[in-house]
């Protein structure tokens, strides 16, 4: 930047020095010319000032690569206990009842920013789980969306680029899209594998087991759900009271939609859930659908507990009848 700065000025101070000589004449006149310079000098002077300026703020990468829309899909609401996330919901006609049964109203668009702090205090653990489980499910179906979105748009540059009728920035795109899921360079099967939808089921069943159903500490403070670790000395997050080791933190997020966003992309990309990717590519070469109990049998590495923790969650999914809540809709937009 200063190289250019410097060539700027040396190709400009000509202009610039007749421009000043003048202004000065002006200013010499009258009051009235004095004005009108001044106007027009701070007007140049902000011209400059906003073409060197600093460059606007990064966007998500969700965003910087196209796969999330800029203008948000869900109602972003605050609530400051569990009565008044109780009520919301009660005035959206949105009852987990009433999705178990399928009755068609769909779920409202609503992405609650962070759970209500007196979670913990709820007596009726019943009462909890529902609370729990409709704060999520609009943020988890909206982040499947929007994966299934930046699916369709990467088979079509796949498709583009087989043709060879791909276009210099579509190739880049698709090229940042793949690094930024870890794909094989070229691999267009692998990249596929990877961007992908979970069932709803397996998100809100991995969210209630790692935070204990909205109550822990990781979640109230730090929208944690779903136990991603962080490390290094920049980590942000919070730091595990009794851990046997102090090198991590738990990953702290904005906001609930960022977790569950997070919570996707490590599934579909980190190398330790590759069996899950296979199963799922495998469901969808045969025309399957994704089924939760299937896909959960490829976790076994996001937990020390390994088979005993794939069990709790196969568990879970069952016991809580969560795989009804896999066919829940999105209600149309206003």
């Amino acid at each position: 930047m200063g190289a250019q700065v410097a060539a700027l000025v040396a190709e400009w101070q000509p202009v610039v020095g007749r421009f000043l000589t003048r202004f000065a004449r002006i200013v010499n006149r009258d009051l009235t010319g004095r004005g009108t310079a001044l106007v027009a000098l701070f007007g140049f002077f902000l011209l400059i000032a906003l073409w060197l300026g600093a460059a606007p703020l990064p966007r998500s990468a969700w965003q910087e690569l196209g796969l999330a829309a800029d203008s948000p899909a869900l109602r972003r609401v605050y609530v400051r206990d569990a009565v008044s996330l109780e009520d919301l919901f009660d005035s959206q006609n949105y009852r987990l009842d009433d999705l178990l049964a399928d009755d068609g109203l769909g779920v409202p668009r609503l992405a609650v920013t962070a759970l209500p702090r007196d979670m913990a205090r709820i007596g009726d653990a019943e009462v909890r789980k529902a609370l729990f489980l409709r704060t999520l499910l609009p943020m988890v179906l909206q982040a499947n969306r929007e994966l299934r979105r930046a699916r369709g748009k990467v088979i079509a540059a796949l498709d583009a680029q087989a043709a060879g009728r791909l276009g210099a920035t579509d190739a880049m795109w698709l090229e940042s899209v793949a690094d930024w899921y870890g794909a094989e360079a070229g691999d267009a099967a692998d990249l596929l594998s990877r961007i992908d939808a979970v069932p709803p089921s397996l998100a809100l069943a991995q969210a209630a087991q790692e935070s204990g159903w909205g109550t822990s500490r990781f979640a109230l403070r730090a929208n944690a759900l779903f136990g991603q670790r962080s490390w290094g000395d920049a980590a942000h997050g919070l730091t595990p009271i009794d851990a046997d080791r102090n090198d991590f933190k738990v990953r702290g997020f904005p906001d609930l939609m960022s977790a569950v966003r997070a919570y996707l992309h490590n599934l579909n990309s980190h190398p330790a859930y590759a069996d899950l990717r296979a199963r799922r590519a495998k469901a969808r070469a045969i025309g399957q659908p994704l089924h939760a109990q299937e896909l959960v049998r490829g976790l076994k590495n996001y937990s020390e507990e390994g088979p005993d923790y794939i069990a709790a969650l196969s568990e879970l999914i069952r016991s809580n009848r969560l795989q009804a809540l896999d066919d829940a809709r999105l209600r149309p937009r206003p």
